[in-house]
């Protein structure tokens, strides 16, 4: 899908938990006042968490990364994805990929399969509907107006369950031992290593065509259309 004339992947996503199951998933404090989000859209403001062991934080922060270096925040309106395979080399990306890594809570994804000249929304998620994270890295740009704190989600090849709707998909991270692995590793070659397609089932089924307007944030639209499931 295009988000301000960029083609972006993983463009839309879901986090519909409460507090307290984010806070029991990634042993972290939730100190943010926030509600169930059926249709995460770039330029919003999310959940994100950072820090190592007992340290990690949860704090607010704007979809499509702005680098610290930047001169104007409309660059963040074509960061919001990384592709995992060049990151490390991209100036928009690499100190954060060493420094600023984060997770980014989900319980699901949209994604739109090409159908003659239309798309068909579908949502991705774990068997169960678990809680997940995509891995993704943030940044701090600092302003007169203030401080802005921003992220990118990371993208990598489709797995085979996701190659029938899109080429690449976002970097699922879906345990305890991945989540502490991405935000305390210090070895490149190692996190690379984790920038890999999602080897778990998911499950994934059409929804409506009402998720492709960001102005849409309601339960209905992570209901399953009248079509085949397809899971996988």
């Amino acid at each position: 899908m295009l988000y301000k004339g960029v083609l972006v992947i993983c463009g839309r996503y879901t986090l519909t938990v409460s507090p307290e199951k984010i806070s029991q998933t990634f042993g972290v404090m939730v100190q943010i006042q926030y509600g169930p989000r059926y249709n995460i859209a770039p330029g919003q403001t999310v959940p994100v968490i950072g820090g190592e062991g007992a340290g990690r934080w949860l704090a607010l922060m704007r979809w499509g990364l702005i680098p610290h270096w930047a001169k104007e925040a409309s660059i963040g309106h074509k960061l919001i994805n990384a592709r995992a395979e060049t990151m490390a080399d991209k100036p928009s990306f690499r100190d954060s990929f060493r420094h600023r890594r984060c997770l980014i809570p989900a319980d699901g994804f949209y994604e739109w399969k090409r159908d003659g000249k239309s798309s068909i929304p579908y949502r991705i998620v774990l068997p169960g509907q678990e809680l997940f994270a995509f891995a993704g890295l943030w940044d701090r740009w600092d302003a007169l107006e203030g401080s802005v704190f921003s992220f990118t989600i990371i993208t990598t090849a489709a797995s085979p369950a996701m190659q029938g709707i899109h080429a690449r998909m976002p970097v699922i991270l879906s345990d305890e031992r991945e989540y502490a692995a991405w935000l305390e590793g210090s070895d490149i070659g190692t996190l690379e290593k984790m920038l890999r397609p999602y080897e778990g089932r998911l499950h994934i089924y059409p929804v409506s065509r009402l998720v492709n307007s960001p102005r849409n944030d309601m339960p209905e639209l992570v209901r399953e259309r009248e079509d085949s499931i397809k899971e996988r």
